[in-house]
């Protein structure tokens, strides 16, 4: 299989999985208190759950975007990166939707819980 495909086929996964976790956060979280992303939550106070959970996708979709243009345009060394970062960003995002569809942590969802839990006390709240 080409490092093309295996480009455009990881840029497919994380736009599949970011579409997830902002649908389930969408649809089963009820107020930004529920979000644990301390930058989200505060877009969340400031404009609402749904508009600033769409705002969030729209701005990955853009570095997703680009990001997956200079690696199909770079040479293997950026595309192995591209395609290792993004797999790893997928199994993020899955695991954040899981966690906010079921409202069960999994690994993963406890392990980003505890990161904001230091960026918020990093950013004060």
């Amino acid at each position: 299989m080409s490092l093309n495909l295996c480009v455009m086929l990881v840029l497919a996964l994380l736009v599949l999985t970011k579409l997830c976790d902002v649908l389930s956060t969408i649809a089963n979280i009820r107020h930004p208190d529920g979000e644990t992303n301390p930058i989200a939550r505060r877009m969340m106070r400031g404009m609402g759950m749904s508009c600033a959970a769409w705002l969030v996708f729209a701005v990955a979709m853009v570095i997703v975007g680009v990001s997956a243009w200079m690696a199909l345009e770079g040479g293997s060394g950026v595309k192995a990166s591209f395609i290792v970062v993004g797999v790893a960003i997928s199994v993020v995002q899955a695991a954040v939707a899981h966690h906010n569809w079921t409202r069960r942590p999994n690994a993963v969802s406890r392990l980003v819980m505890r990161l904001h839990a230091v960026l918020a006390r990093f950013r004060g709240g």
